[in-house]
Order: C-alpha cells, then structure tokens, then sequence
C-alpha cells in the first residue's frame, strides 16, 4: 500500500510541474508563472510586488550572478531580478534590467555576458521589452550645405560582441527601441561560446538634457535540431523523440515556432502583427544610418505572400522626378561618387492596390499604402540606410501592419 501512494504522489507531483503538453507548448507571450515545484527554470516570473520582472531561478544561481530575489516562483526556486552589470548567466531565458540610475552614476559601461547553455543552441533572440536611450545624432546644419553625416549613435550605444569567426555583423543600437528584438547565430562548436550585450552610456552631467536610460531585455536561447540533435540531450531524448508530445519532449521541439531562416535579424513567426524601423520613436525618428538588415516572415505551406499595410512610411530618397521607387532610391554604380540618398525598404515581387510594381520604395512612396508582396522564395524586407542626412528631406522611418496570404490572387488588391 506505501509503495502504491508513493507511485501516486510522483504523479501528483508531475502534474503538479507541468500541467500538461499544453502549457509546455504555449508561446512565450503566453506563458504563465512556474508551478509550485519550480527549481529554477530560467523562465520570466513577477516579484512580490507583482510588477517588477525578473527570472526563476534558485537562490544559488540568483547570487551566483550577481541578481537580487524579488519574490518566489515555487517553493524551491527565487524570483531574481539581474539589474547589477558584469553579470554571467548560461540560463535558458535571461532579464536583464539598468541598474539605479542617476546622474552621478551615469557615462558608465554595463556588460552582460551571456554563455551558451547546451550544444544544441543554434540562436539567441533578444527583446527589448524596454529599451531608451540617447538618440542617434548628426551635426548641426551649416548654412548652404546641403548634406550631412546620416544619424549614428554616439552618446548611447548598444553592441552585441564576442560572436564566433564569420558571423552576421549586427547594427549597433539607440534611442527608443521599445518592443524591438533581434537575432543572434551562434554555434556551440567553435571557441566563442558566449555573446557580450553591452551598454556605454553618456555623461549626464556634461549632457544634462539627454534622456535618463532604461532597458529591460530578455535573452532567450533557442535550440536546433542536428545531425545528433534527437540524442544530444541524453537516453530520454532519443526514446521519446519518436513519441507524441509530451512534457519530456525536447526543447528544440518546444522552440521550433521561434527559429528564425538563415541571414535574418528580425523575424515575425506570427500571421499577423507589425513591424517597424528602429528608433522609429512612434513616427519621430530618425532611423539610423549604415544599417542593412532582413526582416523575416514564417512561410508555412498554406502561405503564398504577405500584405503589409502602411501605418507611416518616411525614408530619403536622390530622385523625385518618379514615384520614389526602384532607380529614384537607388544610383546605378556608374554614377556613384555623388552625395546622393540610397535609403530604401526593399519588398521583393510588390504590388500595390492601385497596380503600381516594384521593389525598392523610399521617400514617401509607401505611406498610405496597401502593399502585397509574392515572391517564390522565403517572405521578408530588406532596409538600408546610407551615412546620409539631406536638408528638408525626412528620415522618420517607417511602421507596417502585416497579414501573411494564403490566396494571392483574391488578396492581392484588397
């Protein structure tokens, strides 16, 4: 009879943990708070104030790295908020939240690192659920000077660094990015092992009107199927992963949804939502310049093209005596040389509703637009921005509302 009990309590206890395959697969924007059991599992949880993020984690690990316990998520695990700098972590999701900030302790550097977790992660996706700091900047105008340097960050600025040999370049950031993400390709195979997110903040004191800096950015390292990929995890992998989902099934199953396709910094796996430009400061701008970047869609078998509907559309361009597409972004090499714009948002096989075609669109050539895009490959826009400014021209950027298709021929024009 004891034998039996304790069989039923190791149930109770599994189910206590997981709940069901259901909770295991929801999306992370879904996902609720750990269950009683919880050890320390990497997840977002709330403090006891019930506002204040962090990550679950025991009381161990929260120490380890430098964090400080918020509340609890579980009975054997601590709700731990990372908002010191110089902090380590190799958890599966990590928060990390500014410091205490005031204008004594500002023109500091902060730098997390953050170390693989297990061999079969293939990438990093980093949300920006609060992001502020200094805007890009440019010189002032010079009277009968027509061009400028294009806006870079040069007060604040935010870096990715220690990527492996060979690996995507990526932007460095500032200004309000609020909502943003981004992807980092990393291989656990080669001697970089770990990415450096790294803040370098400006004097406040000698720059007094520049905006007080705040971030809070979450880390979530997502795994890959290989070669061994099925096995790598150890025996209870390779016997399930023939199975139908279970709460042991692989985490590489789990994090599928979010893998995003080679060469993309941005990728949108939902049917529909939105996008837009960095720093894009609800229609204020100014877009950043030397950027060149993919923003991805998932493509699954029932989808044939995206509509991206314009809710603001404003970008540079060298020539108006077109409709701001194609060669009016765009100089041909043979005339390079000349202190003219080459910003754009590519959108491969569009269409617009009134039948206007093309592929590169700046100026305001977008704005107020319902665009279908169809092409036979993979689903994405590719932006581009110059080290640029022209005089009277705008650079606010852009935002879109996106809806993938599965009949463009009926949605085309609508």
């Amino acid at each position: 009879m004891a034998r039996i009990n304790l069989s039923r309590l190791l149930v109770l206890l599994a189910i206590a943990q997981y709940g069901g395959a259901s909770d295991i697969f929801r999306t992370p924007r879904q996902s609720g708070p750990g269950g009683i059991f919880t050890i320390g599992n990497g997840e977002q949880c709330l403090g006891a104030d019930r506002s204040t993020g962090g990550v679950c984690l025991s009381r161990n690990q929260c120490n380890t790295q430098g964090g400080k316990a918020i509340g609890f998520c579980g009975v054997f695990a601590t709700c731990c908020s990372l908002n010191a700098c110089d902090v380590r972590t190799n958890t599966k999701v990590a928060v990390f939240i500014n410091p205490p900030l005031n204008k004594e302790s500002s023109g500091l550097e902060c730098s997390y690192n953050v170390e693989i977790n297990n061999n079969n992660v293939c990438q990093m996706r980093i949300d920006f659920e609060t992001f502020n700091l200094a805007p890009p900047t440019t010189v002032d105008p010079v009277e009968n000077v027509t061009h400028r340097p294009g806006y870079v960050c040069k007060n604040d600025i935010f870096q990715i660094t220690n990527l492996q040999a060979n690996s995507d370049l990526l932007p460095s950031l500032c200004g309000d990015n609020n909502g943003q993400h981004l992807y980092v390709r990393v291989n656990a195979t080669t001697n970089s092992r770990s990415i450096r997110l790294n803040f370098k903040l400006a004097d406040r004191v000698s720059q007094p009107n520049l905006p007080q800096a705040t971030w809070k950015i979450k880390v979530t390292q997502l795994e890959c199927f290989n070669t061994l990929g099925k096995y790598r995890d150890g025996i209870l992998d390779a016997i399930t992963a023939s199975l139908p989902a279970t709460p042991f099934s692989s985490t590489a199953d789990r994090d599928e949804y979010l893998i995003a396709p080679p060469g993309c910094l941005q990728y949108y796996p939902d049917r529909a939502g939105f996008f837009e430009s960095f720093n894009y400061n609800r229609g204020a701008g100014p877009y950043i310049a030397n950027l060149a970047y993919a923003t991805c869609f998932k493509r699954t078998s029932d989808v044939c093209g995206i509509k991206l509907t314009a809710a603001s559309f404003d970008m540079a361009y060298h020539d108006d005596s077109n409709l701001y597409l194609d060669t009016d972004c765009q100089m041909n090499p043979v005339t390079q040389g000349l202190t003219l714009s080459e910003d754009y948002l590519f959108i491969p096989e569009a269409e617009t509703a009134d039948g206007l075609r093309g592929s590169k669109f700046c100026g305001s050539s977008a704005s107020n637009q319902i665009i279908a895009s169809t092409p036979p490959g993979p689903l994405y826009v590719y932006f581009h921005s110059d080290n640029l400014v022209t005089q009277d021209i705008n650079e606010s950027g852009y935002r879109f509302n996106y809806n993938v298709l599965n009949n463009c021929y009926l949605n085309k024009r609508n």
